[in-house]
């Protein structure tokens, strides 16, 4: 009986992966998906030390260089550069775009250039998350926004100040912090407290947080 069911069992196994039918490619899927939900992920948060060890991009505020904005203009930093200029910024062409708002802060264009990731990352880029550690000035970081935010996920910026236990961050492409009366979400990150702070960005993988942001679009068509 064992020699038939385990007979079974690498016929469906063969079918599933080598057959080109459509309901083989759907349990394929949904297989994956199981995997990944209920087995990569949760290893990976034990290793990683966070409940979400992995993230994906979804936004330009941590890119140093010029990208269209929502309102369709191309900017970096609050310096607008219409459709032009638009080539590619090296780290002292950042800092001389956007390094005064640092400067004004306390926080020197060598002390920033030893920070790690300093050159930030794109929308689209996935990061890899770590959970224990110490958060100190220069530290990438995952938060979740404050209670009363409409922001719908985590933030991922960089602590510009750390004082009485409480953390700022800024992105990197943005001219200023948010504050709860300057953006559209209500969102403050000039006040965040330990118990926010859901891990430190390590390493970034370019570009494969695309397809995420691709598939939500998809599902948006039809939604």
């Amino acid at each position: 009986m064992s020699t038939k069911i385990s007979s079974d069992i690498k016929k469906i196994w063969h079918w599933i992966w080598n057959s080109d039918s459509f309901l083989s490619w759907i349990i394929a899927l949904i297989l994956i998906f199981l995997f990944v939900k209920f087995i990569f992920f949760p290893t990976l948060s034990l290793l990683m030390g966070t409940p979400l060890p992995l993230a994906g991009v979804e936004s330009s505020s941590m890119d140093h260089q010029v990208v269209k904005d929502e309102r369709g203009t191309y900017t970096i930093c609050g310096h607008d550069y219409g459709d032009k200029n638009r080539n590619y910024k090296d780290f002292n062409e950042y800092w001389n775009i956007c390094g005064k708002w640092y400067e004004d802060n306390g926080i020197t264009k060598e002390k920033f250039s030893q920070f790690q990731l300093k050159n930030g990352f794109k929308k689209g880029d996935i990061v890899i998350v770590w959970g224990r550690f110490k958060p100190k000035v220069g530290d990438i970081i995952i938060f979740k926004p404050n209670e009363d935010s409409l922001a719908p996920r985590p933030i991922v910026h960089r602590i510009v100040r750390i004082q009485d236990g409480v953390i700022e961050t800024k992105g990197d492409h943005n001219e200023e912090q948010l504050h709860k009366e300057n953006n559209i979400f209500r969102t403050d990150e000039t006040n965040i407290t330990e118990d926010q702070v859901i891990g430190k960005v390590i390493f970034k993988v370019p570009y494969l947080g695309w397809f995420k942001i691709w598939f939500v679009e998809l599902l948006k068509l039809f939604l």
